[in-house]
C-alpha cells in the first residue's frame, strides 16, 4: 500500500488560489465539465478562505474554498481532489481544517450544495457519500438554484 505524503496550507494569494483551483477542477470533468461554471469558481475563490493539500513536490493535489452566509453558516463553496489522490483521506483532512476554522469563529452550521440524487449521476453519488460520511445530512433539493436537469441538493451539518 502506497503512503501519501502531503501537507495542508492556508493560501492567501488570490492568484495562487485561482491557479490551484483551475488545475484541480480541470482534472475533474465529470464534476466540472461546464467551462462557464469552472471559470466562475476560478475567479471567485481568489477572495475566499482557502486551504490546499500539497504533495512532497509542492504540487496542489486538493483544495477547499469556503464562504459565509448570515455570519454563522459556513459554506463549502467549491472543493476538489485530483483523481489519483481520491479516497486517500486527503479531502477529509482539508475539510477538517475548514470545519475547525468555522468552529473557532463561532459558526453554528455548515452547508454544501451538490447535485441532487434526482439527477442520477454516478460521480455525484460519490460526492454525496463523502459529505454524508463526514456528517452532512440532506436538507432540500431545489431546481431554482441551477435548473430542472441539475437539481441542487443542499446538505447541512450542525457544528
Amino acid at each position: 500500500m502506497k503512503i501519501y505524503t502531503f501537507e495542508i496550507i492556508e493560501v492567501n494569494d488570490g492568484v495562487i488560489k485561482s491557479l490551484y483551483t483551475r488545475a484541480i477542477l480541470e482534472s475533474l470533468p465529470e464534476w466540472f465539465g461546464n467551462s462557464n461554471a469552472l471559470d466562475e469558481y476560478v475567479e471567485k475563490v481568489s477572495k475566499l478562505p482557502y486551504w490546499a493539500a500539497l504533495d512532497q513536490d509542492y504540487r496542489c493535489i486538493g483544495f477547499f474554498a469556503v464562504k459565509t452566509h448570515y455570519g454563522n453558516i459556513g459554506d463549502i463553496y467549491v472543493c476538489g481532489v485530483l483523481p489519483e489522490y481520491q479516497n486517500k483521506g486527503i479531502g477529509k483532512k482539508i475539510y477538517d481544517i475548514a470545519e475547525k476554522h468555522f468552529i473557532q469563529n463561532g459558526y453554528k452550521y455548515m452547508m454544501v450544495k451538490t447535485l441532487s440524487e434526482k439527477a442520477q449521476y454516478e460521480p455525484y453519488e460519490r460526492t454525496r457519500k463523502f459529505f454524508k460520511k463526514i456528517g452532512f445530512v440532506p436538507l432540500v433539493s431545489l431546481t431554482e438554484i441551477w435548473d430542472e436537469e441539475n437539481p441542487c441538493l443542499i446538505m447541512i451539518k450542525k457544528l
